[in-house]
């Protein structure tokens, strides 16, 4: 198993791979995944992850994965993705200046990182527009080491922002049209991604997790870490639970708006969808309180479209249809 500098993002953002693979993302609490065999994705997977080698084997002996073949989507804070106008060169020169201008728009050394890029468009006949994706040498290391330990072969790695930015713009056909944002909502760290129309304009995280939620609720009604799972997968505590997450929602709903401002600033335009996806998109009623704090109209991101996925039994059985919004990173990363 090997890491190739310059090997996070696809070739191109909607790439059709017709091999056999898995596409994990691993989560801070859950390992997520899906099977892909001839280019199908066949079956998926959800497990607590507590313990990554355990978890690795659990999974790969329960589900009995055909493949040792793994795409894997990270999330992490030394994980950042930047945006900015380039000068235009072929692709060996563009990645020979990027190595040397890399501390212009990144808090770390190049020595501390691994990193890819991609020209997103033209701007102008001398410059491109730039997506930088960079990660810390040492946390992919230490995932490297314990996959290789498994037995498994990471055939690449990218970062959720861009499983989600494929995600987006395979399943909607009116990004062209309009402005939107991408709230991606974290066990441990949220993420956000706004885009001025189809091009990714700024990511960025922000102060809001689930975990921070599930404590307030623990804390308010007494109950352990499972009681608080299982109340929260009632939905007759959807209600209660939004009231119980103002406060949270309220401060990221700030935090939010101050980037907002920054596009219309920036862009002399307005955002006009706001997108959320994570577990706790789920819950009902989660999308209105955003509405209402953001004057901007918000809905929960499709995870998939397409009668191909859809008839796929194991994707149309119920206990799928309430999880499915923790697989949008994994849906993004198999296209």
């Amino acid at each position: 198993m090997t890491f190739l500098q310059n090997k996070f993002l696809k070739n191109k953002f909607l790439k059709k791979d017709s091999s056999s693979f898995a596409a994990v993302n691993l989560g801070s609490c859950y390992l997520k995944g899906l099977i892909v065999k001839n280019g199908e994705i066949r079956n998926y997977f959800l497990e607590k992850n507590d313990n990554l080698p355990a978890t690795l084997k659990k999974v790969w002996e329960e589900k009995r994965i055909p493949t040792r073949s793994v795409k894997l989507s990270i999330k992490n804070p030394s994980c950042l993705v930047r945006y900015f106008p380039f000068p235009k060169m072929d692709k060996k020169r563009l990645s020979q200046a990027l190595t040397y201008e890399l501390n212009k728009f990144i808090p770390f050394s190049f020595e501390e990182v691994y990193f890819d890029f991609f020209i997103l468009k033209e701007i102008n006949p001398s410059e491109v527009y730039i997506l930088l994706a960079v990660v810390k040498r040492d946390f992919v290391n230490q995932i490297l080491e314990i996959f290789s330990q498994a037995n498994l072969d990471i055939a690449n790695i990218t970062l959720d922002s861009i499983c989600l930015i494929n995600l987006f713009l395979n399943n909607y056909t009116k990004s062209k049209e309009i402005n939107s944002c991408i709230l991606d909502i974290g066990n441990s760290i949220s993420t956000i991604t706004i885009f001025n129309k189809e091009t990714p304009f700024l990511t960025r995280d922000v102060k809001f997790s689930t975990k921070e939620v599930l404590d307030s609720v623990s804390r308010t009604k007494n109950l352990d870490s499972l009681a608080v799972q299982e109340w929260i997968k009632d939905d007759k505590n959807n209600t209660e639970l939004i009231e119980l997450a103002q406060h949270n929602i309220s401060n990221l709903c700030r935090e939010i708006k101050s980037s907002l401002d920054y596009f219309e600033v920036n862009a002399a335009e307005r955002i006009d969808s706001l997108y959320l996806t994570g577990g706790l998109s789920s819950t009902k009623g989660l999308e209105k309180a955003f509405t209402k704090e953001l004057e901007v109209n918000t809905e929960v991101l499709k995870v998939f479209d397409g009668d191909k996925v859809k008839s796929n039994i194991v994707f149309s059985d119920q206990k799928f249809v309430t999880l499915e919004n923790y697989f949008s990173v994994a849906f993004g990363l198999a296209l």
